[in-house]
């Protein structure tokens, strides 16, 4: 599909704020930037879908109360009209996060065909049972000479046995965490894997060679922040007018935050077709099959898993979902009719602004001192919004991938399936 771009600006403020001694003035003005990114498609109706990224950077005024000012002795000072607060725009402007490593995360959690465990990870594990044993008996057996094992009635004594009881306990809550509690979990499947094997393989008989949806939310975030802004007080509202309608006071140099919001949401939404040969019949299902659905396979995904330390390196990088996305679609003719990745993001800076002006024109009071007839305090806020939108497409083998770097088999699986590029089932949607 053709990819295309568009871009507009949109002005901000800028409008007439008012007359200084006759003279226009007009309004602080910000350009925001409206882009979009996408692909043309055929319709209407349109069926299809890809890749998108909308940007947009928009901001609000509150105007002020329009008042008259006029100084009595020259230069004279006239001021007739309104202000508004000045708006924040950070010096690093935000910009859309990567959603590189969600995609595979979301594919491998959509994946209909997931093993019900993976236990050929668990009898891996196995290896560590005489090393869990040792250190929970020498936990139970530092347990029952802690009280003799220094000293008694010594503060160094009382002080280093319980140096030696945090350092023990530390390695021993790993041991219940990473050790214990895992292999209990696993003792638990294997006393309901009959049943379970049962309802998953009723499961795939029933969705074989059918369309399965696949929708969830990956992940929601968000924050509130004050930045710190050191400003006079008068100088938060906007356009700046002569020292002598300002109150004195509003000069004293001060930190006026700004509060900085920020919403994230991060969802998944997908379209499946899988055909497995021996659920097309109810038949005796093969061993290999079997084993595939236990996890008792050996693939690199186990092998990855059953890796000392794997589960730290998962925390910041997909490297387990994408090796496991490798393989199950290279050993189930499993396709996606379409699925995405989508992102919504939005920031918000908000900046308060105040000020105290004098009102109306100066004159002579009864002992002709020069003074105002009043004053007016004002006030407002200004928002600065950053807005996108992104959606990621994938292929109908995951991410990452693109229709020419396909194999004759992948191709041959799409086909008897019923899902070509150009045809109606291969109907891309969000």
């Amino acid at each position: 599909m053709a990819s295309r771009s568009r871009m507009r600006t949109v002005r901000y403020g800028g409008w007439k704020a008012g007359t200084l001694n006759g003279t226009d003035i007009p309004e602080p003005a910000i350009v925001g930037i409206h882009s979009c990114f996408d692909e043309l498609h055929p319709g209407p109706p349109y069926r299809t879908g890809g890749p998108l990224l909308v940007q947009k950077k928009k901001v609000s005024y509150d105007r002020t109360t329009k008042f008259f000012a006029s100084t009595l002795f020259g230069p004279v000072q006239t001021w007739d009209g309104h202000l508004v607060p000045d708006a924040t725009v950070p010096g690093v402007e935000p910009y859309p996060m990567n959603l590189s490593g969600w995609g595979a995360k979301g594919w491998n959690r959509a994946f209909p065909i997931h093993p019900i465990y993976n236990l050929g990870v668990s009898l891996a594990e196995i290896r560590d049972l005489p090393r869990m044993l040792k250190q929970t008996w020498g936990f139970f057996s530092s347990i029952r000479h802690i009280s003799f094992s220094r000293k008694p009635g010594t503060v160094g004594g009382f002080l280093a046995s319980v140096g030696d009881g945090i350092s023990e306990a530390a390695g021993d809550y790993l041991n219940l965490q990473f050790g214990w509690v895992p292999a209990l979990q696993d003792l638990n499947f294997l006393l309901s894997m009959q049943k379970k094997l049962a309802q998953k393989v009723a499961w795939l008989r029933r969705h074989n060679g059918k369309s399965i949806r696949r929708n969830f939310e990956m992940d929601a975030n968000g924050f509130s922040e004050s930045l710190d802004r050191f400003i006079y007080p008068y100088a938060t509202m906007k356009p700046t007018l002569p020292t002598e309608l300002y109150k004195g006071f509003l000069f004293d140099y001060q930190n006026i935050p700004v509060r900085k919001t920020y919403n994230r949401r991060i969802w998944f939404r997908s379209k499946w077709r899988f055909y497995i040969p021996e659920l097309a019949e109810d038949g005796v299902l093969t061993k290999a099959l079997k084993f595939n659905l236990v996890g008792l396979a050996l693939d690199p995904s186990i092998v990855y898993k059953a890796t000392p330390w794997s589960w730290l390196l998962d925390w910041f990088v997909s490297v387990g979902a994408v090796i496991q996305n490798i393989y199950l679609r290279l050993r189930f003719q499993c396709v996606a009719e379409y699925a995405y990745i989508l992102c919504s993001e939005d920031y918000e800076y908000e900046a308060p602004g105040f000020t105290e002006v004098n009102t109306g024109k100066q004159h002579f009071d009864q002992s002709f001192n020069v003074v105002w007839p009043g004053s007016l305090k004002l006030s407002g806020v200004s928002k600065t919004y950053y807005e996108f939108r992104q959606r990621e497409e994938a292929n109908p083998y995951g991410f990452g991938i693109t229709f020419s770097s396909l194999s004759a088999y992948q191709w041959s699986i799409l086909a008897a399936l019923g899902l070509t590029r150009g045809g109606k089932s291969f109907a891309t949607r969000t």
